[in-house]
C-alpha cells in the first residue's frame, strides 16, 4: 500500500494557520474595543438621564429662584450609586441657577436658564497594561418652568408722569442685604455688571481665563473699575461677586436698607 502526500493541501492548511494567527487577535481586540465603547456610551447615557431628571426637578421647583444647599451633595449621591462599578471622581461644576440682573427699568429679573455640568471618570476595567480610566462631562441646560414674567411689560402713560427717586444705588445681586452710594469702599474694588458693546471692547480685552471674547454684544459681563484691564464672565473664578446699580426705589422695594457706612448715597 503506498500513502501519497499532498503537497498543495499542506501548503494551504498552513497558509491558513498563518492567517487565523495573524487576523484572530485583530478580530478580538476589535470586538473587545466595541464592547467597551459600548460600556462607555451606556454609562455615559446613565449620567446624562440622571443630571437631567435632577435638573428637570429644578425646573418644576424653581418658582422661588433659590437653590437647595444641598443639590450638590444630594446629585453627587445619587450617580454614585446609580453607577456604583462603573464611575468614580464624580464632580459636580458650580451650577447656573436662574442667575439674577437688572433690567433698564424693570428691576431685578431672572435668566430663568438652569445648567449642571458633571465631571466624572469611567472604569473599564481593562487588564492593568492599558489605560482603563476614561474622563468624562455631561452638561444639561434647561430653562425653569416659572410661568410668564410680565416683569418687561410697557408703562402705563400715568405710571411714566409720576415722579419717583431717581437716584441710582449699587446692590450685591447674589449676596448681601445693604445698597451703596458710588464711592462706598465695599463697591470700590468690586466687579461692575454692564452690558458688552463695541465701546466695552475697545477699552478692555477678553479674560484670558475665562476667554469672553466669543460673547455676542448685549450679553452681561463684568469688569474692574479702579483696576484691571480685562472684562470676565460671570462664572470667571476672579469675579467671585460683583456690584449692579439698579434706583433706590427698586433697592428698597426688593427689600435692601442703607448701608451703615455710606448711608446709601
Amino acid at each position: 500500500m503506498k500513502t501519497i502526500c499532498n503537497k498543495n493541501g499542506l501548503g494551504a492548511r498552513g497558509s491558513l494557520a498563518v492567517e487565523t494567527a495573524i487576523f484572530l487577535p485583530l478580530f478580538i481586540i476589535g470586538v473587545l474595543t466595541l464592547g467597551y465603547l459600548i460600556k462607555i456610551v451606556s454609562v455615559q447615557e446613565n449620567v446624562l438621564h440622571t443630571v437631567t431628571d435632577e435638573t428637570r426637578l429644578l425646573a418644576a421647583e424653581a418658582n422661588v429662584p433659590v437653590l437647595s444647599a444641598t443639590f450638590k451633595k444630594d446629585l453627587t449621591a445619587r450617580l454614585d450609586r446609580e453607577n456604583e462599578d462603573d464611575i468614580r471622581n464624580v464632580e459636580v461644576s458650580p451650577i447656573r441657577y436662574r442667575m439674577p440682573y437688572y433690567g433698564l427699568s424693570g428691576g431685578r429679573m431672572y435668566t430663568d436658564l438652569i445648567g449642571v455640568s458633571v465631571h466624572y471618570t469611567i472604569d473599564i476595567k481593562l487588564p492593568p497594561v492599558f489605560k482603563d480610566l476614561v474622563e468624562v462631562e455631561n452638561t444639561a441646560l434647561c430653562r425653569a418652568f416659572v410661568g410668564k414674567d410680565n416683569a418687561a411689560d410697557i408703562m402705563p402713560f400715568d405710571e411714566m408722569e409720576r415722579e419717583g427717586d431717581g437716584s441710582v444705588v449699587w446692590v450685591f445681586p447674589r449676596s448681601g442685604e445693604r445698597y451703596h452710594g458710588a464711592d462706598c469702599p465695599y463697591i470700590k474694588n468690586e466687579p461692575k455688571e454692564v452690558m458688552l458693546n463695541s465701546a466695552l471692547r475697545s477699552r478692555y480685552r477678553p479674560c484670558e481665563l475665562c476667554k469672553p471674547g466669543e460673547t455676542s454684544d448685549g450679553n452681561l459681563v463684568y469688569r474692574f473699575s479702579d483696576s484691571g484691564e480685562a472684562y470676565h464672565m460671570g462664572d470667571c473664578f476672579l469675579v467671585e461677586r460683583y456690584v449692579v446699580s439698579v434706583s433706590k426705589s427698586d433697592a428698597e422695594a426688593d427689600g435692601y436698607t442703607a448701608c451703615s457706612k455710606c448711608g446709601g448715597g
